[in-house]
């Protein structure tokens, strides 16, 4: 069964993702992109997992740094990731404090500084392995900012 790029990418998009800003500072500039594809790797040691298009500056970033932050949003900061995914919208300008060896979103509902172990080839894409090294969660964290059938979505209570 041969599948195609945007059936794949429809069917994967069905699971739903918590959104992310990734941040690493190199050549004296704070890069940062939005990502989804962050995931706990281990408890023993800290590890998680991103993956950055190789194409996208980011890649040459996050590699050069040694180092990245994810910061988590709240579901009232879709600008916040429509802006580092380079989409057009309200202007935002971010603001970052240190965090770890690193830099988090100043106003974001949580975040995990981490040094990268590995990068392993992911086909277009480079796979960060990466060891936490510091933690910061907000004390009113709020709701988180989802995405789901390529679309930012927010928790709803169930009934």
């Amino acid at each position: 069964m041969e599948i195609d790029e945007r059936t794949y990418r429809n069917t994967i998009g069905l699971f739903a993702t918590g959104v992310t800003v990734v941040s690493a500072a190199a050549g004296g500039t704070i890069h940062g992109m939005t990502a989804n594809s962050v995931t706990s790797v281990s408890l023993n040691p800290l590890l998680l997992l991103i993956c950055v298009d190789r194409r996208a500056n980011m890649a040459g970033a996050i590699t050069e740094a040694g180092r990245f932050a994810v910061s988590i949003l709240r579901d009232d900061q879709e600008p916040v990731s429509r802006r580092f995914a380079g989409q057009r919208g309200p202007s935002v300008t971010p603001a970052f404090v240190p965090l770890g060896s690193t830099q988090r979103l100043e106003d974001c509902m949580a975040a995990l500084a981490c040094v990268t172990e590995q990068v392993i080839d992911g086909g277009d894409h480079i796979i960060l392995l990466a060891r936490v090294e510091a933690l910061w969660a907000s004390e009113e964290a709020g709701d988180p900012l989802l995405y789901f059938a390529g679309q930012y979505r927010r928790i709803a209570p169930m009934l």
